[in-house]
């Protein structure tokens, strides 16, 4: 009998840092990095079968084709905002987090430092709603359900 290896790899990327995780329990720790101690605070997640690399890699870059979690995570605010683009739908998907609940002091996270790109305030999540929609992504590579979505403005 042939054993065909189905496991998933994580790939975090933190401007050129990347950083990988292959089980469960490295999954939890991954994304607990992600959003309690980020080395940057623009993180993009990749979920495939294998690690992602980057350009300064010997065989780099290699990047899955069917999309990835982008995130703003400040280590000194309590918000989250997400977005989720997918290169393998028609025209491709392009959507950011939506926090139906955000007020006027909710915080609009920056999406690029190096544009000065923000995402809209009402994509700032709450730190564990944020958590929650991350390790669904984690779990299925696809966009996450437990979160609402709007259209969103910038790759």
């Amino acid at each position: 009998m042939t054993s065909i290896d189905t496991r998933t790899v994580i790939t975090a990327v933190f401007h050129h840092l990347f950083r990988y995780a292959y089980t469960p329990d490295e999954t939890i720790e991954l994304i607990e990095t992600v959003l309690t101690d980020p080395p940057r605070p623009i993180c993009e997640i990749y979920v495939w079968d294998r690690p992602c690399r980057s350009f300064r890699d010997e065989d780099g870059p290699t990047f899955p084709g069917n999309g990835r979690v982008r995130l703003a995570c400040p280590a000194d605010q309590p918000w989250v905002a997400l977005n989720y683009v997918s290169f393998g739908q028609s025209g491709g998907a392009l959507v950011d987090s939506y926090n139906p609940h955000a007020t006027e002091d909710t915080p609009a996270l920056l999406f690029d430092p190096e544009g000065q790109l923000f995402f809209p305030a009402s994509a700032s999540l709450p730190l564990d709603r944020a958590r929650e929609a991350i390790a669904e992504y984690c779990r299925t590579g696809q966009r996450p359900t437990c979160v609402q979505w709007q259209p969103g403005q910038w790759y």
